[in-house]
């Protein structure tokens, strides 16, 4: 028996993520975004601003909303561990370890999944490593950079294993929204809800399974409210443009695949899941739990492949924008029924499916190593990685030429841009640049003057004293009249509605929360005696 599994899981983090922790952060598809949001998200929360929001450099300084809309809690992880470790690492090498501590957490909540179904420490070790070296799992950190979508990992076996526990289950859940809500909708789905109705008979603990998930929707309301209600301040529909359209990324669509080279990579994992799973059917179909879990695999292997194509149509799904992230309920699902098969031992039907899924998986795993090996080179060439955010923050009406890619940002119209400028010209028109976005503004002048700041609008802006902001077209920009005279304003950020709102859902569910803490021991206490 394995007596610390933590210690060879957090082994297994180090040696699977070694090329970033020695290196720092590596080029990926989204690393320009976690750099750049990691540094400022980090920089706020030491200065006391516990959910910053308004991401002030961003944007040539222009600033942007990220945080209103992406989920926060992988970057509160790295913002603690900036704090833990004195902000002395580099914002690359301090990105890594976070990455590191994802993917052990992942290691140690499937660990303790995989005990409560097997009753085996060392079957259970198993899995969990193979959960932690899961292909598209490694994809996430090594070439896609989905810093979000990996954090979900760790929070997918605890929402399963604490299912019975409303209270437990509350937080699982909510900390699986809070990191990645596309994945949170596809678990919820293809997951959670099939294994809560195979699994509980009981209406009453079929009601508190359902309590626990919506009382963990509430705990995860002050991210969820402002990301849902203010997106009309912004250019979300960048997120909807054709190269996102999820039926173009079906497994059966391959003709019009935007990325060929991502889409291989993935059919090939579907079909060396597709062996596997398939095997486990037909050689286990006696094991409940193993039928079902193979089950759920070639369910959302369907999905992907197309073989329902109105299920991506359905306005909810079709926001997912990948098929191909359900990768992750899969590698969960299969991973589960091979420990669950080998807990009677697999046996040599089973070793076959194993070997012959392998084989499958060779293909994938070359291409995966060689995209790895090129952007390790790429980053021992010690060339700048670019850093920038996400051109859907910028604001709602601002121009974007159609022929603008995700890592063009059409910034270009701004290019010399003062901090104010006032029209007419008066005898003073002065700003100054405070901390996180701020600034300290004079304005003197016989006539009213027209304003304008470089700073990209925004509703969660305010004047001290109160004036009414408005957003300049084209380029949406703050502006403001200032009436005739000698004048000084303050520019900060306020909490909105959404935010307070969001806020009070929140504090009330977690009241919510510590009650039923209580309760429910006591309650149990009281049924035993």
């Amino acid at each position: 028996m394995i007596r610390q599994p933590a210690a060879l899981l957090a082994l297994a983090a180090a040696v699977l993520l070694l090329p970033s922790l020695l290196l720092g952060t590596m080029i990926s598809h989204s690393s320009p975004q976690n750099l750049t949001w990691a540094a400022q998200f980090a920089d706020q929360f030491r200065a006391g601003v516990l959910y910053p929001r308004w991401m002030s450099d961003s944007f040539d300084g222009l600033g942007g909303p990220a945080f209103y809309f992406y989920p926060p809690l992988p970057f509160w992880l790295d913002a603690l561990v900036s704090v833990a470790t004195a902000n002395l690492l580099s914002v690359p090498h301090r990105l890594s370890l976070t990455w590191a501590i994802l993917l052990w957490a992942s290691g140690l909540a499937m660990h303790a999944w995989l005990k409560n179904q097997t009753q085996s420490p060392r079957i259970a070790l198993w899995g969990a490593l193979a959960y932690m070296a899961a292909p598209y799992h490694l994809f996430d950190h090594y070439t896609r950079g989905a810093l979000a979508e990996f954090s979900a990992y760790a929070f997918v076996p605890l929402v399963l294993l604490w299912i019975r526990r409303p209270t437990l289950l509350a937080l699982a859940y909510a900390g699986l929204l809070l990191s990645h809500l596309p994945t949170a909708l596809l678990v919820s789905v293809t997951i959670v809800a099939p294994y809560t109705l195979f699994h509980i008979r009981d209406p009453r603990a079929l009601l508190r399974a359902m309590a626990g998930g919506l009382l963990g929707v509430g705990l995860a309301a002050t991210y969820l409210v402002p990301a849902l209600l203010l997106q009309r301040w912004i250019s979300a529909d960048q997120l909807w443009t054709p190269f996102y359209q999820a039926e173009r990324w079906l497994l059966l669509a391959r003709s019009r695949w935007p990325d060929p080279d991502t889409m291989t990579v993935v059919a090939y994992l579907a079909a060396a899941y597709a062996v596997a799973a398939t095997g486990l059917c037909v050689f286990f179909r006696r094991r409940a739990g193993v039928l079902f879990w193979a089950a759920v695999a070639l369910a959302c292997l369907a999905l992907m492949a197309g073989v329902i194509p109105w299920f991506w149509n359905v306005s909810l799904f079709a926001k997912v924008q990948f098929p191909w992230r359900l990768l992750l309920a899969i590698e969960f699902a299969v991973i589960s029924a091979l420990c669950l098969a080998a807990v009677g031992k697999l046996g040599r039907a089973g070793l076959y499916v194993l070997v012959l899924a392998a084989l499958v998986l060779i293909p994938s795993g070359v291409l995966m190593v060689s995209d790895a090996a090129a952007r390790i080179a790429f980053t021992r060439e010690n060339r700048p990685l670019p850093q920038q955010d996400a051109k859907e923050y910028e604001p709602k009406g601002y121009p974007l030429s159609n022929s603008v890619t995700y890592e063009q940002l059409g910034l270009e119209p701004l290019a010399g841009t003062p901090l104010i400028s006032c029209t007419p010209t008066p005898r003073l028109c002065r700003a100054e640049a405070g901390r996180f976005g701020t600034l300290s503004i004079e304005i003197d002048g016989d006539a009213s003057i027209d304003v304008v700041l470089r700073r990209f609008s925004f509703p969660a802006w305010r004047l001290d004293p109160p004036a009414p902001l408005t957003a300049k077209p084209p380029l949406q920009l703050l502006s403001f009249a200032a009436s005739p005279g000698r004048h000084s304003y303050r520019l900060e950020r306020m909490a909105l509605a959404e935010e307070q709102w969001g806020w009070v859902i929140s504090a009330a569910s977690l009241v919510l929360l510590l009650v039923s803490a209580r309760v429910t021991p006591r309650s149990s206490s009281r049924a035993g005696s």
